[in-house]
């Protein structure tokens, strides 16, 4: 080993080049002189003995250069201050032993140091580099914690290592539950061993797999409810154990509202031939009961009008159905005038299904339309009356509803009947299950319907 590795700077208490570190140096040799003269009855044949003790002070005090320093002024001191007056061949080899020995002191003593050193600075870069560890840590858990999605952590033999919070909320189970289970766990019983098939071939080749691209795929809760999920996996580059994210989707609502979506498109398919069904009755009735051209557009005018305003209330209400008062105010809103109100309605809430408020929306049209032209409406004084109630009639819950007109021309009862009683009936008897009696009194015209909704 060389001299320029000898006196490699060491981390010591004094810095190993200033003359403080020389002075430290002459001063503990200086101080082991005169204790090997005062120590000189006791110590005979060990002239060197308290040279050692200052050597090594100096050395760890000052550095391998002033250590070296301390072993020149030893030697100095021990020949020409405390040696004998006529040295011998002996004390010649004694003074050389001492300062091989001195010299190996300061180079074990210097390596020391510089090993003491380099293991306080690599502590220093191992605790560094654990507190940026645990700070990367801290980091990535935060990011898990924060994400919307569950998120699921396996290793190479697809057991679960972590999850985070969303996890536990979608799938109710805590996370002392999961981890060190085989992901299996968060699946239902009949897909497991298809799953585990899976797992062994994605991990034999890991890759990037994006939302939707597996399929319809289905998650188990705790409790053994199933529900659909959309699951991604993403290897985790510089994971040496092979780990897997997969981020879980519940897609519950997105699936519910396609379902529902597909209905409502075959429900309005549905509809829309059912409807056309009805105009094209509605034309031919009304063609078969006017012979002239312009009753007849005034006739089936109001009858799709009448079709159209259900329709609007239908609409309103997403096709899910709607109320009777509904269907009753939107068929009398035209009769409307000046903001005076000539119509009355009383009664509980009844909801009607799809098909009750179309067919009632005709029957209501029909009747309105009536009185527009021949009763209550037709003139400044008459209005109408509409009432309901639900009856107590065995076996299912029954409408019946109280169509009064009251204040406007006297009526008689047609000589024929007419298409449009033969469409409240019709209406009534085919859609409804129910009936209708027209009654024309001297007040006017009461229209009595009893139907199921």
């Amino acid at each position: 080993m060389t001299l320029k590795l000898w006196l490699h700077p060491e981390r010591t208490a004094i810095r190993p080049t200033s003359p403080l570190a020389y002075l430290i140096a002459v001063a503990s040799i200086a101080l082991a002189t005169g204790l090997r003269h005062v120590l000189a009855p006791w110590i005979t044949g060990a002239q060197f003995i308290t040279f050692f003790p200052a050597i090594m002070l100096t050395v760890f005090l000052c550095g391998a250069r002033a250590g070296l320093l301390t072993v020149a002024l030893g030697a100095l001191a021990a020949r020409f201050v405390s040696g004998p007056p006529a040295p011998t061949p002996r004390d010649d080899v004694a003074l050389a032993m001492f300062i091989a020995v001195g010299l190996l002191d300061v180079l074990v003593l210097s390596a020391l140091l510089r090993s003491n050193a380099a293991l306080k600075q690599t502590l220093g870069h191992l605790r560094r580099a654990n507190q940026d560890l645990m700070a990367s840590e801290a980091r990535f858990g935060d990011l898990l914690e924060s994400a919307a999605d569950a998120m699921v952590i396996v290793d190479r033999g697809g057991v679960i290592v972590r999850v985070n919070g969303q996890t536990e909320r979608l799938f109710g189970f805590s996370r002392r539950d999961l981890v060190g289970q085989p992901v299996e766990r968060l699946i239902p019983d009949s897909h497991r061993v298809s799953h585990a098939r899976f797992v062994r071939d994605y991990m034999a080749s890991p890759q990037l797999r994006e939302m939707g691209r597996g399929g319809e795929l289905q998650g188990q809760t705790a409790s053994g409810a199933a529900f659909p999920v959309e699951v991604s996996l993403n290897p985790l580059r510089n994971s040496d154990a092979g780990l897997v994210c997969a981020v879980i989707r519940d897609i519950s609502l997105r699936k519910a509202a396609e379902d529902r979506q597909t209905l409502l498109i075959h429900e309005l398919n549905h509809r829309v031939k059912n409807t056309l069904a009805t105009v094209q009755s509605i034309a031919r009735q009304t063609l078969k009961s006017t012979g002239d051209p312009a009753a007849f557009c005034e006739a089936f005018t109001a009858r799709l009008v009448a079709l159209s305003q259900s329709h609007d209330v239908l609409t309103r209400n997403d096709w899910t159905g709607a109320t009777l008062s509904e269907v009753l105010l939107e068929q009398l809103r035209p009769y409307r005038r000046d903001h005076v109100v000539r119509f009355e309605l009383s009664g509980p809430p009844v909801s009607l299904a799809p098909r009750a408020a179309l067919a009632l929306g005709m029957v209501f049209g029909e009747l309105s339309t009536n009185a527009a032209r021949y009763g209550a409406l037709s003139n400044d004084e008459g209005c109408l009356l509409v009432e309901w109630r639900w009856l107590d009639e065995p076996g299912k819950p029954t409408v019946a509803v109280t169509w009064r007109e009251v204040g406007g021309p006297p009526v008689a009862p047609p000589s024929q009947h007419g298409f449009g009683e033969r469409l409240i009936q019709r209406s009534l008897s085919h859609e409804l299950g129910g009936s209708a009696v027209l009654t024309y009194g001297a007040e006017g015209l009461v229209c009595d319907l009893r139907f199921a909704p």
